[in-house]
């Protein structure tokens, strides 16, 4: 009855122990990333072994994340900047410096070589554009605030530095600046980014952005 009761405090003593080592196995790390001229990007998001987390640095370029020893590559996406990579290798500190020559990059660009940008959801069926002329009809209806005029659109709301402008506008993640050849009917969704959310898109969002995605 002793050696039972003995080897059952044994047991117990052990899984205590690898508990407390599972819970050491996230280590947590400094980061800071900077552009060629070593100034901080802000709001740049961090990917994790190519997996998109909801880090983003803040104005001084810094964030903070918890590692674990299986972790690999850490990465900071910017749309002015695109993708840089490093390999993580136990260090307290860790640094992103971006290229000298700027890459903009799409979402969409980084899903094609391998990233993954969104977490997996339910399919819903898209809502029906059909009733409409043209894209200039729809995004007059269905965009909150939008102005168009023949075709210049503007947005109210935009606390913009390029007054004046229209807003950028992204099909499927891709900059475009005709929606001529774009049928409503084929049109999946539709929503705006005004405000603070645009920085992620630099000068040219400065007006607002505008996203749409198309039915696949």
């Amino acid at each position: 009855m002793r050696f039972y009761s003995a080897f059952v405090l044994l047991v117990l003593w052990s899984i205590q122990i690898d508990a407390q080592k599972s819970k050491q196995t996230v280590k947590w790390v400094e980061g800071t990333v900077l552009n060629s001229k070593q100034k901080p990007v802000k709001r740049a998001i961090i990917y994790l072994d190519s997996v998109k987390t909801k880090i983003k640095t803040n104005k001084k370029g810094q964030f903070r994340i918890g590692l674990k020893p299986s972790n690999r590559t850490v990465s900071a996406y910017s749309w002015n900047y695109g993708i840089e990579t490093i390999t993580y290798q136990g260090d307290a500190d860790i640094l992103i410096v971006f290229p000298k020559s700027e890459s903009i990059m799409s979402e969409e660009e980084l899903e094609r070589i391998g990233f993954k940008t969104r977490a997996r959801r339910t399919q819903k069926e898209p809502k029906d554009y059909s009733e409409y002329l043209n894209m200039y009809q729809l995004i007059a209806t269905e965009v909150p605030g939008a102005m168009v005029s023949d075709k210049t659109i503007r947005l109210r709301g935009v606390n913009s530095v390029q007054n004046g402008q229209d807003p950028l506008i992204l099909v499927d993640g891709t900059p475009t600046s005709s929606l001529e050849a774009i049928f409503p009917r084929e049109v999946a969704s539709v929503k705006v980014i005004r405000d603070e959310g645009t920085s992620l898109y630099g000068v040219r969002g400065s007006n607002g952005v505008i996203l749409i995605e198309m039915k696949k």
